[in-house]
């Protein structure tokens, strides 16, 4: 009973921000990127909290009590990698050039509204659809634990709550709303830390499960893996680009980022010895990601245990409605307004923008109830990023030679290439070895570092036989042009 009276309190709170974000919102550019208003603080403050998103957070830990501890902690280095990665490339960038969306920086640099469509729709199958479920799982493992339901109908309640909280108030109340539950989510996961760190000294660091020797031979294959999706894979993610696009100014927008990123990596340690602790203190568990909720049931006083849970259930909401807001803004700006109906009266873009929202959520959900995995769904939307859209926007902000074709070419060969071989097999020679070229095999064969390769040699390749056209210099030309930097958007 307790847990449902915290809980209750706390949908009040967030839907009383979604009602006054739901009167800021008069049209789809309010709904989508907040009016291109917030602060340092809100942007740093959303970021951080969607970095630590629980899904995210658990599917870490399960590494961590399954694979090893570096393995565990792969999952937050990554996505902290991921930010600073992104402030340095593309955040300053695609301010400059006034984007709505990520897809807008691939539409506007490359001066083609087609490729903006195309990496949209990659965008939103693979953050919209996948992403969005894998959050749904981990954000149903936390009503679960909360009102002690099934999956299904905690499923089918996260979801419902979700989306009227994301159709009300838009990015603006997204991002307000998760700076306090991502304040209260650190709180929990630094309280869950210290006392395991206290209690259980001797089952934490153990050098076995933290053998860093294994990272560079062929055992270190699952940490890269985990790793280098996140590090470079997730620079394009969809859900941090529609907060950065929020930013009031491109110098705003790079400074969150980086803050965020440092933020993140300073604590992705956690996971690896939460995961480590949890392999003793639940031995032989089914479901390692369920784990730290159960502790915090377990050790924490009700009342702390109810606000941890409720936070962390709040913070799943966010994250998730904010990759249905993201998908929302690159369906209703790179297909609706590019292509389908360029002057539609405000009403009826926010109408379609809100639809769009719930489209996204019907089907993550529908996807969660069939993976019921977090993991799994996570790391396959990443992929699909990173085999597609990863080189344009690396390459772009610092080689004025990359064409429109080369980009074309490029998403649409390394998607080819993905979907081939994971139906079928990564060609490569045999080649047994136990250190590290064994490490550089292994990798290869997973399909989404053997097709990053490819991708990137096509990119190189064509925008050599095929030069950039003038507009599209214009474009480099703007994306560099610091003077920008300063300029607030209205």
């Amino acid at each position: 009973m307790l847990n449902i009276i915290v809980f209750s309190l706390y949908l009040i709170f967030i839907y009383y921000v979604g009602y006054k974000g739901y009167k800021r919102v008069q049209t789809a550019e309010d709904l989508i990127v907040a009016g291109w208003s917030m602060p340092l603080s809100v942007v740093t403050g959303s970021l951080i909290a969607a970095l630590l998103a629980a899904p995210f957070f658990f599917a870490a830990v399960g590494s961590g009590y399954t694979s090893g501890g570096f393995e565990g902690s792969a999952t937050m280095g990554g996505l902290g990698t991921c930010m600073i990665l992104g402030g340095l490339i593309w955040t300053k960038p695609l301010r400059r050039l006034k984007g709505w969306t990520l897809a807008d920086y691939y539409g506007l640099r490359y001066g083609s509204k087609k490729l903006g469509a195309y990496t949209g729709i990659v965008m939103a199958i693979a953050f919209g659809v996948f992403n969005a479920a894998a959050l749904t799982v981990g954000g149903t493992y936390i009503i679960q634990q909360l009102l002690q339901i099934d999956f299904l109908p905690a499923a089918l309640l996260f979801v419902s709550l979700t989306v009227l909280y994301s159709v009300i108030g838009g990015l603006w109340a997204v991002a307000y709303t998760e700076i306090v539950q991502g304040a209260l989510a650190i709180a929990g996961i630094l309280g869950i830390t210290i006392f395991v760190l206290f209690y259980y000294p001797d089952i934490t660091f153990n050098p076995e499960w933290w053998n860093i020797s294994e990272l560079f031979n062929k055992a270190g294959v699952e940490f890269w893996s985990l790793y280098l999706v996140l590090a470079l894979g997730d620079i394009p993610a969809v859900d941090l680009g529609q907060r950065v696009a929020a930013a009031k100014s491109p110098k705003v927008a790079q400074r969150s980022m980086m803050i965020a990123g440092a933020v993140i990596i300073a604590i992705s340690w956690i996971p690896g010895m939460l995961g480590e602790a949890f392999r003793t203190i639940y031995p032989n568990s089914d479901n390692p990601e369920t784990l730290m909720l159960a502790f915090a049931q377990g050790y924490f006083p009700p009342l702390i245990a109810a606000i941890f849970l409720t936070a962390m259930a709040a913070m799943g909401m966010s994250t998730v409605a904010a990759c249905y807001v993201a998908t929302s803004g690159i369906v209703t700006k790179n297909i609706y307004l590019d292509f389908i109906n360029p002057n539609p009266q405000p009403k009826t873009l926010l109408r379609f923008s809100r639809l769009v929202i719930l489209s996204s959520a019907l089907l993550g959900l529908v996807l969660a109830v069939s993976f019921q995995r977090v993991i799994d769904l996570a790391y396959l939307a990443w992929d699909i990023i990173f085999v597609t859209i990863f080189w344009p926007i690396v390459l772009g902000p610092f080689w004025r030679r990359v064409s429109t074709p080369a980009v074309w070419a490029s998403i649409s060969v390394g998607l080819i290439y993905y979907i081939v071989t994971s139906l079928t097999s990564v060609p490569a020679l045999p080649i047994q070895s136990e250190g590290f070229i064994g490490l550089l095999h292994e990798l290869w064969l997973v399909p989404v570092f053997s097709g990053v390769v490819i991708s990137g040699m096509t990119i190189v390749v064509v925008s050599l036989l095929v030069p950039p056209t003038e507009h599209v210099l214009e474009m480099h030309r703007v994306e560099k042009n610091k003077a920008l930097d300063d300029v607030e958007s209205k």
